[in-house]
């Protein structure tokens, strides 16, 4: 057999596959029955070729491994070149930024490339995203011919679903890999024609999925890989039911994903169930939220915290009123639009646009949420608001204003607290304090996010300050109190304190005044109060301990002081003003009303003043003889009891009133009270006898997030989850809710009793039908609309999973050509009385010009007719010959 011609020089990112497969000099032939360093188990003797495609693929990966870190520098532990991606993936990882993975991407990619399922939990901003986009393309390499979708994501709201189509797009810029978005809000028809296109990533809210499962009779066969990311808000948000519905549906060889940063039992019960011998990655033990994050506590009353909240936008954060740059820069573009220049494609496409004052502000309620918008406009910050019931295209509206620097605030509820990226935020108040830690853990983590530093301000009222409390506990930071403290760190320490009246005064005043003359938004204020009073009813509660350790902390000296945010110029100025108030109020004349001008004089009133003042001399002396007394006994006392007498001393000594150490000559009545349960030193909480609630480690933090066993990716799963699950707030009754729960309530609306499993599984009210899985689902989702819209598309028998699609399939559901409307309709004439007249009277003459629509023969009426304006004209006419030839009622009699 002749030689084997020497092959041309390889580049770096080939490999001779003959040699790998021959066995040539440069590759080591493996034997039957071994295995590469990548784990994969090879059979040279096998006759179906399947061994040596996965040996091609790993020489192919090991060589992008090795490509990737020629003449580069990789950082201890590796980067993205070491994780064996792919050159279009790391491309687009470099386009976007990314130099090296976080750690959650760090530890998870490489389990998820190896086909494992994995729970991951780490806080929020640290990159969960990227976690499992980047092996979702990496495993999906290219657009499949085969009908079916191969790839799920799970998202708990629109913006998040959103944000995450952005993120694969991005990533997957060298692919020709299909993606669409299926969130509620938008059109079911738009929504059935994307499905006809064979997409190979699916990015969609658990309603809305199930809805087009249901209606469409998908089969989900074809799927490989599903991910649901904020995973435990899903299941906040009632969608266990069909989440399970859609697992059910999905074939058993899937690779599921969980992400989170909270780990709920009910969550742990699902991953148990849903998927195979998963890996749990847990990074967060050392810090919940970004080390990058301060954050200020502020103690306000319930009437001042919208004047607060003015105030921290006004002085503290110095958001400015009126128009953003951006905002000027569009009007400008509107105005070059109505003159005819031509545009910038930066002006038609405008991208995020950071504002240094970026600020989003929290609610509780939607009503809330539309109340602080209209205050905000009023005063003339330019906002932006979103919550859950708001219609889908304005939230997108909203949101896009934001994110383009239109607005510098946004008012939302919890609906934007998961997930969603901005990254231009900088500030972050909490209006409505949070009933739950890891609520408030996802609010604040919307600034401080890769790198960037950021502030978060909560305001917290009398009702809110458990739930303060319970935060601090899962946090583990140390407590601040006033100015207990000459340096705090306001990343590290929770700092708590009170904003100064004077510094709320004009605040406050501002909005009373806007109260006042606007009678709309008093009616927005009284809708939001009766929805907060409603929330407040239904929140959950805060655990026992806080509630107790919260009277500790109101009578503590240091709690009223103004907060460690401001200058000490300012609090001492205050202090000064309080003591001399203080002062003002302690002061004690000399003489009594009674003795005013009649001392000496021998008057009846005075001589009882003057017996009054022997008495309470007598009394005065007597009560400093007994304390001398005490003390020298206790000084003479035997050394064989120590303990005791000192016990005994102490508590003399503060029961006898231990107001007595100054030597002041004021008068003062005092009268000496025998000790009590409440005062003195408490002896029954030494360390023998008392047991805290609060032992030397941080028992919140182990509580909710603990984990033992050494590292969690190779630990049990069960045990590192039931570990690390989140039950912290109302932890006494949690315990034994199940047990004690009745299964029946009282229904006020019907007036009979119902089960609660009805209430717990959403069906009480509404039709439900029976899924596949045997879960309740919503009858709505066999409405038949797919049917009808079949029919009135002219479309045939859709493909089936494993089919080869059609060709120009993913053009058109029908003829593979979109057909658009071009028809130009002239503008309506313009109105005198409307405030845009002046813009539409230059439509109008702008139209005319360029002879649109109606204006198409310049405006004028045409004179001519055809035949059928004719014939009709004649028919009209003849019509009222006869009728003015007919004889009159008169004649007829």
């Amino acid at each position: 057999m002749a030689p084997r011609a020497s092959s041309p020089a390889l580049s770096e990112n080939e490999f001779d596959i003959f040699d790998a497969l021959a066995g040539g000099n440069d590759v080591e032939q493996p034997q039957k029955g071994l295995s590469t360093d990548l784990g994969i188990d090879l059979d040279i003797g096998s006759d179906d070729g399947s061994d040596d495609e996965a040996f091609i693929a790993a020489k192919q990966a090991a060589s992008n491994r090795k490509a990737s870190n020629v003449g580069k520098s990789v950082k201890k532990g590796g980067g993205f070149q070491a994780m064996g991606l792919n050159g279009a993936l790391l491309k687009a990882i470099t386009q976007k930024g990314f130099k090296i993975p976080t750690p959650i991407q760090r530890k998870a990619v490489p389990l998820i490339l190896q086909g494992d399922d994995v729970v991951g939990m780490a806080r929020t901003g640290s990159g969960k995203t990227a976690a499992f986009v980047i092996p979702m393309i990496q495993k999906l390499k290219a657009h499949s011919a085969k009908v079916g979708a191969r790839g799920i994501i799970m998202s708990p709201s629109r913006e998040l679903a959103l944000q995450t189509l952005k993120v694969v797009k991005e990533f997957g810029r060298g692919t020709d890999l299909r993606t669409i978005l299926l969130v509620g809000g938008d059109s079911l028809e738009e929504q059935f024609s994307s499905m006809t296109t064979n997409p190979d990533i699916i990015i969609a809210t658990p309603g809305r999925f199930l809805h087009l499962k249901v209606e469409m009779g998908l089969d989900l066969s074809s799927v490989r890989y599903i991910v649901f990311d904020e995973a435990d808000r899903l299941f906040e948000m009632g969608f266990a039911a069909q989440l399970a519905e859609i697992l059910y549906a999905l074939p058993t060889s899937r690779q599921t994903l969980l992400f989170s940063a909270t780990l709920p039992k009910s969550l742990v019960e699902f991953a148990r169930a849903g998927l195979q011998e998963p890996k749990l990655i847990r990074l967060d033990a050392e810090s919940k939220i970004s080390p990058d994050l301060k954050s200020a506590y502020f103690t306000i009353k319930s009437g001042d915290r919208d004047g607060a909240l003015l105030y921290l936008l006004d002085q503290v954060i110095k958001v400015p009123v009126g128009e953003t740059d951006a905002s000027k820069r569009a009007k400008e573009n509107a105005d070059k639009a109505a003159n005819g220049k031509k545009r910038k494609r930066s002006d038609l496409h405008p991208k995020d646009a950071p504002v240094q004052e970026s600020t989003i502000i929290f609610a509780a309620t939607k009503h809330r949420v539309e109340y602080l918008s209209s205050l905000l406009k009023s005063v003339g910050y330019p906002v932006s608001y979103v919550y859950g019931n708001l219609d889908q295209t304005a939230r997108k509206m909203q949101v896009q204003d934001f994110r383009t620097g239109l607005t510098r605030i946004l008012v939302v509820t919890d609906v934007a607290a998961r997930g969603v990226d901005m990254p231009h935020i900088n500030h972050v108040i909490n209006y409505d304090f949070p009933s739950q830690p890891k609520i408030c853990v996802h609010r604040v983590g919307r600034t401080a996010r890769a790198g960037r530093k950021g502030w978060a301000y909560s305001l917290c009222r009398h009702v809110d300050l458990p739930y303060l409390i319970d935060l601090q506990l899962f946090l583990g930071k140390r407590l601040v109190i006033g100015r207990s403290s000459n340096e705090v760190n306001f990343a590290e320490d929770f700092v708590i304190g009170s904003l100064a009246p004077y510094q709320l005064e004009s605040s406050v005043e501002q909005v009373n005044k806007q109260l006042t003359e606007d009678e709309d938004l008093q009616l927005l204020l009284s809708v939001a109060e009766k929805g907060e009073r409603q929330y407040q009813r239904t929140r959950n509660q805060a655990s026992t301990q806080s509630v107790h350790r919260v009277k500790e902390l109101v009578a503590s000296s240091n709690f009223a002081d103004t907060h460690m945010l401001f200058n000490d110029d300012m609090h001492d100025a205050l202090r000064e003003k309080e003591k001399m108030l203080e002062r003002i109020q302690l002061f004690r004349p000399a003489e009594t009303v009674f003795e005013i001008g009649r001392r000496g004089t021998g008057s009846e009133t005075a001589e009882i003043m003057r017996k009054r003042r022997e008495q309470v001399a007598k009394q005065r002396a007597k009560q400093q003889l007994n304390a001398a007394a005490e003390a020298h006994e206790s000084d003479d006392a035997s050394p064989e009891e120590p303990n005791d007498v000192d016990m005994d001393s102490d508590n003399d000594a503060s029961a006898a009133g231990g107001g007595y150490e100054s030597d002041s000559d004021e008068l003062e009545v005092s009268i000496s009270q025998p000790a009590s349960k409440g005062t003195g030193k408490d002896d029954w909480r030494s360390d023998e006898f008392f047991m805290s609630y609060l032992p030397k480690e941080n028992m919140a933090e182990e509580k909710a997030y603990g984990v033992t066993g050494g590292d969690a990716g190779n630990t049990n799963f069960v045990s590192a989850a039931r570990a690390a699950e989140m039950s912290l707030v109302n932890d006494e009754i949690q315990g034994f809710a199940d047990s004690s729960k009745s299964k029946m309530r009282w229904d006020k609306k019907s007036k009979k009793y119902v089960t609660r499993a009805n209430d717990e599984d959403g069906s009480k009210g509404a039709k439900m039908i029976r899924g596949e899985s045997g879960q309740k689902i919503a009858a709505s989702f066999r409405s038949g609309r797919f049917d009808d819209w079949r029919k009135a598309n002219k479309v045939g028998r859709l493909p089936r999973v494993g089919e080869m699609e059609a060709p120009n399939r993913s053009a058109n559901f029908k003829t593979g050509r979109h057909y658009k409307h071009k028809e130009e309709k002239a503008p309506k004439e313009a109105d005198r009385y409307r405030d845009d007249y002046h813009v539409q009277k230059q439509r109008v003459q702008e139209a005319k010009e360029k002879r649109v629509g109606k204006f198409k023969d310049g405006g004028a009426k045409s004179e001519l007719k055809d035949v059928e304006a004719v014939r009709k004209q004649r028919k009209i006419q003849e019509k009222r010959k006869d009728k003015n030839a007919r004889p009159s009622k008169k004649r007829r009699t």
